[in-house]
């Protein structure tokens, strides 16, 4: 999730952890032939991946709708899964376990670098914030200025919203983690914001989308809890993504099909941050700016493997 109701908004989202059942070395040690995995999939079933998100009921119905959605485009029977984190979902699309999958926009420049999945369709950037940092009102935490010293809870190594952009956005004032501010992964936004909550962190960083949720559901207080730092908007928008030897007549009722179904669900195309026309079969070149991104925080996106 980015970035309304509960995902990574995940787009930002689009955003459980998935490393704890996959590791992220597995993206570069494992060189199991996923053509061979592929191979006897059957041609009327598909399996679908969605990202990490929480248990929340309003989220997983979103996340069936936009699975039926897939099912219906395709034209196959599918199968929903959500692993537990982000870059898990790449090697679970790479090594034939997966078929399609919707990626936040960091994990699919990854699997796209590592020539691990087929981009099938990308959505347009987002003119919003990306992500939100926040601290209790009663911290002394106002600006990102004042995480020097202080622990931060970002959500997962693969995460858009709740890593690379906020990471970048500290890095921006100056701070480097490990150095300036000490840092940990939380595994989901909800448990992040958990965090601060509990007073167990300083500052949790987390979708701008996801922020009224927490407030409206309680997870936190609005009156005890200040906005400190806004990123920049993501560059890229959502991905829809196959393996890769997935078979053309998926693939092509997949794009003529799909955007106009999710477009039609406000829910879905507003946790996903969607909107407008997405780019069918897109050039690494979509993904170049979030290159940019990683680079300014000292991450090369191959290391990630």
């Amino acid at each position: 999730m980015t970035e309304g109701t509960t995902m990574h908004a995940r787009a930002g989202i689009i955003a459980t952890s998935f490393i704890g059942i996959l590791a992220i070395g597995a993206l570069a040690g494992c060189s199991g032939d996923a053509n061979a995995a592929g191979a006897n999939k059957s041609t009327t079933e598909l399996v679908f991946a969605t990202p990490p998100g929480t248990d929340d009921p309003d989220e997983q119905a979103i996340m069936a709708d936009l699975a039926t959605m897939v099912g219906e485009a395709s034209g196959r029977t599918i199968t929903n899964l959500q692993p537990a984190d982000y870059l898990g979902v790449v090697e679970a699309v790479r090594n034939g376990s997966v078929d399609v999958a919707v990626l936040s926009q960091f994990s699919a420049a990854l699997a796209y670098k590592t020539d691990s999945v087929d981009p099938l369709l990308v959505w347009p950037a987002s003119t919003e914030p990306a992500s939100f940092c926040l601290a209790k009102k009663d911290s002394g935490i106002q600006s990102p200025a004042d995480v020097k010293g202080k622990q931060v809870a970002f959500i997962d190594p693969g995460s858009t919203t709740g890593y690379f952009m906020p990471k970048a956005l500290l890095a921006k004032a100056g701070l480097t983690d490990g150095t300036d501010y000490k840092s940990t992964f939380a595994g989901s936004h909800d448990s992040a914001v958990l965090a601060l909550a509990n007073g167990n962190v300083d500052v949790a960083c987390t979708a701008r989308q996801l922020y009224p949720t927490f407030v409206q559901k309680g997870v936190i207080k609005e009156d005890e809890i200040t906005v400190i730092a806004k990123s920049d908007p993501i560059p890229v928008g959502i991905s829809i993504v196959v393996r890769k030897d997935l078979d053309n007549d998926a693939r092509e009722a997949l794009k003529a099909k799909l955007p106009a179904l999710i477009t039609a669900n406000e829910k879905v195309s507003k946790t996903f941050g969607i909107s407008g026309q997405p780019t069918a079969d897109p050039e690494f070149s979509t993904y170049a700016p979030l290159v940019d991104v990683a680079e300014s925080i000292g991450v090369d996106l191959q290391d990630l493997r």
